[in-house]
């Protein structure tokens, strides 16, 4: 499987809220029926379960625009996965920002800048070690930090803006579209398929007999979560919100979490733990999957609320 293809969407459809028994249905029957290369990131419903929960859990201190956005700030959670297949350039720039494989560049000293990121994949020689090219490892936590910092930025011009302006209107506009969007690849870092080299089946050593088949990805994140999981299932396992002051490492915390978690998940999916046909439903695999998903809404929502309250603070100078 192309590492490029691991965030390809297959469903199309603004389904804000998912507790609807036939919409739960008619997701499952779309992903059991799209091509199985298209299965990748956590999903339609995944990513729509991570986004509405954000708001579900977000403080009271918000700006009230931000509030009535809601149904909007669900739908942008799916929309990068929209973009796929849009043209060799998009594809080949926005692709590895859904994922880090962690193996690739642990021990190193990360920079917060992408580009000193590319010379440092080259001057370390991990691209020659690991047979990689300079986007194969991916980009998610540089892309996370980049849109928090965008965000930040769009809600200081909206203080600075005149109330009831078109600049105000413009500035809302911006933010909500921004906010939405940053939610699919924390939701993104928040499974551990998109923290690994073993992304689509085990690649490494395999004393333990993981699944090494291509299905392993969409059979946890896209078909298990639409025919498991539901907001009302995530919410309960929000954490407390947290004011995040440096969204970088945040964002390197955050897909360490993850990829510690790797193993783990493939223990439950040997022990068939992902498998819809059972019945009832594996608990070890519903916890496993609602605690990712909560994880990522968790963060996402920390990011909002520490982006509005950092803008706060003045630019900071060069």
């Amino acid at each position: 499987m192309n590492r490029a293809a691991r965030s390809n969407g297959t469903l199309q459809g603004f389904i804000p809220r998912l507790e609807s028994a036939f919409v739960k249905r008619l997701l499952l029957v779309l992903l059991l029926i799209a091509p199985a290369t298209a299965a990748y990131a956590w999903g339609e419903a995944g990513h729509y379960i991570a986004n509405d929960a954000a708001t579900r859990g977000l403080p009271n201190d918000m700006p009230h625009f931000f509030y009535r956005a809601y149904p909007e700030l669900i739908w942008l959670g799916y929309d990068p996965d929209r973009w796929k297949r849009g043209g060799e350039s998009i594809d080949g720039a926005s692709s590895p920002d859904h994922f880090l494989d962690y193996e690739f560049v642990a021990g190193l000293d990360l920079p917060r800048d992408r580009n000193e990121f590319l010379a440092l994949l080259e001057s370390s020689g991990r691209l020659r070690r690991h047979g990689i090219t300079n986007s194969e490892s991916g980009f998610v936590i540089w892309r996370i930090a980049e849109l928090s910092e965008v965000l930040t930025t769009q809600f200081r011009l909206w203080r600075s803006s005149a109330p009831g302006s078109s600049e105000r209107v413009f500035f809302e506009r911006s933010i909500i579209n921004t906010a939405g969007n940053l939610g699919h690849y924390v939701s993104d870092s928040a499974n551990p398929h998109h923290a690994t080299m073993n992304h689509d089946g085990w690649a490494m050593a395999n004393p333990n007999g993981y699944a090494t088949d291509c299905e392993t990805h969409a059979r946890f994140e896209s078909v298990f979560v639409a025919h498991s999981v539901e907001t009302g299932d995530v919410v309960p396992k929000l954490a407390a919100p947290k004011l995040r002051t440096d969204y970088f490492a945040t964002a390197l915390d955050f897909i360490r979490e993850s990829n510690a978690l790797v193993e783990k998940q493939y223990e439950i999916d040997r022990r068939g733990g992902f498998d819809i046909f059972r019945s009832p439903v594996s608990r070890e695999g519903f916890e496993f999957a609602t605690d990712r998903l909560a994880a990522g809404a968790s963060m996402l929502r920390d990011l909002w609320w520490s982006a509005w309250r950092n803008s706060e603070k003045p630019r900071r100078r060069n």
